[in-house]
């Protein structure tokens, strides 16, 4: 489905008269409402509601990667390669064997963050 929402906003970015004139500043607003939605969603414990407002910031999340890449060159293969580095470096732990409390997940995230 990743691929079939990567095509869908391609398709925007060149068909859609409204996505011409947006900018990163533009969209961050809808970004912040899709949060609050979610948040909603989160206290009225409306799950239908919170899967499609999570579906919403991830289309949102997107369109403001492929604006940075039309606008700015942004290289969105490689913030994505980026993030999955850093989460990876800053969680081992995920592929370890046995799983590891709290506190060791937290001191081992912190001491890994501020090495950079």
């Amino acid at each position: 489905m990743v691929e079939k929402l990567l095509e869908i906003i391609e398709k925007s970015l060149e068909k859609c008269p409204w996505l011409e004139r947006q900018s990163i500043d533009s969209l961050l607003d809808a970004l912040a409402s899709e949060v609050e939605e979610i948040r909603d969603a989160v206290k009225k414990k409306d799950l239908t509601n919170l899967e499609e407002e999570i579906g919403d910031l991830i289309y949102d999340a997107f369109l403001v990667g492929a604006v940075a890449q039309r606008d700015y060159g942004v290289d969105l293969e490689r913030a994505i390669q980026r993030v999955v580095e850093k989460i990876s470096h800053r969680k081992p732990w995920l592929f370890w064997d046995e799983k590891i409390s709290l506190e060791e997940a937290e001191r081992i995230w912190k001491e890994r963050k501020s090495r950079g």
